[in-house]
């Protein structure tokens, strides 16, 4: 069974303050395999407490997405900007230790400057992953939507840099550029069949002429093709792990519990069979 964990961020938005200590009230409220933290840069400045608080919940955190701000700061400033994205790294890394989470996720490219300085970042990440590997935990590169490329090409590239480099898959990410889809053709889908893409972000999403950003939505309320994406991961013997991330938080600020169960229930039948 391919255990299926719930975000943080689908139940802490800006709605409710993003106050980390819903952490020890909703996922008690969810049919889930475990927490994948998600760090919000405005937690940088209480990362004592905040750890403290996560291990007092003795919920399980396998998976700790790490702070987005690494990403922007590798896209804005490139090579640059390397120290201040490790440093970032480093104090994650320390935080997901002490959590016990065993996998990693990380924006290697975020914002507005995207991946215009890819290949500036390379360095970087191969130091990410020796520091990741160093301490036993798998570190996983997410397929950030692109302006300049395919996020699959960059996958591919990070691949050839890193042999043993592994990959989160969101499938809102990939609904943009078809990237869905591109997954299940010949050049593409190794990443899949190999197992280097060893977690997934398993959200609905769409586009319209007035977003500014691709919304996390439940499946269903989207345009992507779950069918067609869960009958490929299945046949490809897929034996990862999965994150509802769909944002549940209503404007004011109160969660859809029952929603959020639906999503995670939808997951699981649809990875599973």
């Amino acid at each position: 069974m391919i255990p299926v964990y719930v975000s943080n961020g689908a139940f802490i938005t800006r709605n409710n303050g993003r106050d980390y200590r819903h952490i020890g009230k909703y996922p008690f409220m969810l049919d889930h395999d475990g927490v994948e933290f998600l760090m919000y840069f405005v937690w940088k400045d209480e990362v004592r407490s905040l750890r403290s608080f996560l291990k007092s919940t003795r919920l399980s955190f396998p998976v700790m997405h790490m702070d987005k701000e690494i990403g922007e700061t590798l896209s804005t400033r490139g090579a640059e900007g390397t120290k201040d994205a490790l440093s970032i790294f480093r104090r994650d890394l320390e935080t997901a230790l002490e959590i016990g989470s065993a996998k990693l996720v990380i924006h290697l490219w975020n914002g507005a400057f995207s991946d215009s300085r890819f290949d500036e970042s390379l360095d970087a990440f191969a130091q990410m992953h020796f520091l990741a590997s160093k301490e036993g935990l798998s570190l996983t590169v997410e397929n950030v939507t692109c302006r300049e490329n395919l996020s699959l090409d960059h996958l591919l590239e990070l691949r050839r840099t890193v042999p043993d480099a592994h990959f989160t898959f969101d499938t809102k990410m990939a609904y943009l550029h078809r990237e869905n889809e591109l997954l299940g053709t010949e050049k593409y889908k190794p990443l899949l069949t190999e197992g280097a893409i060893s977690h997934l972000h398993v959200n609905d999403s769409l586009v319209k002429p007035d977003m500014e950003r691709l919304p996390i939505m439940h499946i269903g309320d989207g345009k992507v093709d779950f069918d067609a994406f869960f009958g490929l991961v299945r046949r490809a013997g897929y034996s990862g792990t999965a994150t509802v991330e769909s944002t549940s938080v209503n404007p004011d600020g109160s969660v859809d519990v029952e929603k959020l169960n639906r999503s995670l229930h939808a997951v699981r039948a649809g990875l599973n069979g």
